[in-house]
């Protein structure tokens, strides 16, 4: 049996047309506009200078304003450049035509005139065609806006949190309001922690009364209490940091401005080098604490749990965190060593759902770098 080459039936478009098609999409409008006017001139131009030789060679076979072409002499370039842009367009102003029945001459036969036809049919059939790909380009360069501009922005820093965020780091410019809300909070949180204290004591003279030995506790309502108790940022994560960072809908408040089955995935970038030249980049995949949000509306907070099965990390802190129990040693909780344990140069969000406007297929996408200092409070987007 004979070989084939299976990939010689592949499309290899062709590279002039495939480069120029990737840069409309690339360049801005009015590039886009003047390089399709610049062409269209040129198609036309081209053709002109084609049915200005075969009007010379057989003059009765484009009539011009009921003459034979070349009779004025100095407009020979202008009425065979009409003739063309006419035909091209397929406008057909009149000007100047290809000869039908009546204008043959006694001593001109139709056959005669097949050249000039056939250039005429052909560049009608190339305007079609340039009409068509002129359309293709600009619906291309629309939708790519409507799928690549999605409406949100990225919050500029990713942060790192190993602890709690402390009341006392809140800013002192915060208006008179901010205030008020802030002490109506704690109001609420003194009642809440003074309500359960009732609870907590009614809890235990319960419990007294109905086992006076006092030697083990009832499971369930054990759980009850603890279900009271506020989770630490320790508990919550297993004494591990988080990376965290906002992505925010411009459009939020607005109706209509919804992404539906929104999904949020992150990469990580990592690169081996040999002296000062990059010798391997590697993506390793970043799991979130939640990646997909049916109902993206206004505020999306990604975070990303530092712990033993994070990729971010070398392998040598990996193994350590296992051994600790799952939980970052106390004496790593320090910038410096923060930095020296996470295994990543750049880290890429990408955001991908349905717009609720456009009902089309939208993405956006944010780049980070790491640095050198890190924040232990979440940063809003502004």
């Amino acid at each position: 049996a004979q070989n084939h080459n299976t990939d010689q039936y592949l499309y290899r478009p062709s590279a002039i047309l495939s480069h120029y098609i990737h840069w409309t999409f690339r360049a801005s409008f009015t590039f886009v506009f003047l390089s399709s006017l610049l062409l269209y001139y040129a198609i036309n131009l081209i053709f002109a200078l084609l049915l200005l030789e075969a009007g010379r060679n057989q003059p009765e076979c484009i009539p011009v304003s009921g003459d034979k072409f070349g009779t004025i002499a100095h407009t020979s370039l202008s009425d065979a450049f009409a003739l063309s842009w006419n035909t091209f367009t397929t406008v057909g102003y009149g000007m100047s035509y290809t000869s039908t029945g009546n204008n043959f001459g006694k001593d001109t036969r139709p056959e005669e005139c097949s050249g000039v036809v056939f250039l005429c049919t052909a560049e009608a059939f190339v305007g079609l065609l340039y009409a068509g790909m002129c359309t293709a380009v600009m619906f291309g360069k629309v939708h790519r806006i409507q799928s690549h501009h999605a409406h949100l922005i990225f919050c500029n820093a990713v942060c790192l949190q190993y602890e709690e965020v402390e009341s006392d780091d809140v800013d002192d410019d915060e208006n008179e309001s901010a205030s008020d809300e802030h002490r109506e909070d704690e109001w609420f949180d003194d009642k809440v922690d003074s309500i359960s204290a009732v609870n907590e004591s009614r809890l235990s003279w319960d419990l007294e009364e109905s086992d006076p030995s006092n030697d083990e506790e009832n499971p369930s309502m054990k759980a009850a209490a603890q279900e009271n108790e506020p989770v630490t940022f320790v508990d919550q994560f297993n004494g591990c940091p988080v990376l965290k960072f906002q992505v925010v809908n411009m459009l939020a408040n607005k109706e209509g401005s919804e992404m539906v089955d929104a999904i949020m995935k992150i990469i990580g970038v990592k690169l081996k080098t040999k002296g000062d030249v990059i010798t391997q980049s590697q993506y390793v995949r970043v799991n979130l604490v939640d990646y997909e949000h049916p109902f993206f509306s206004k505020v999306w907070h990604g975070v990303h749990v530092l712990d033993s099965n994070s990729t971010l990390l070398t392998n040598s802190a990996r193994k350590k965190i296992q051994d600790n129990g799952g939980s970052w040693p106390s004496e790593w909780f320090k910038p410096k060593i923060i930095h020296d344990i996470l295994d990543f140069e750049d880290l890429v969000v990408t955001v991908a759902g349905i717009s609720s406007v456009s009902a089309v297929s939208g993405y956006a996408y944010k780049r980070y770098k790491k640095g050198v200092s890190f924040v232990e409070e979440d940063i809003t987007c502004e």
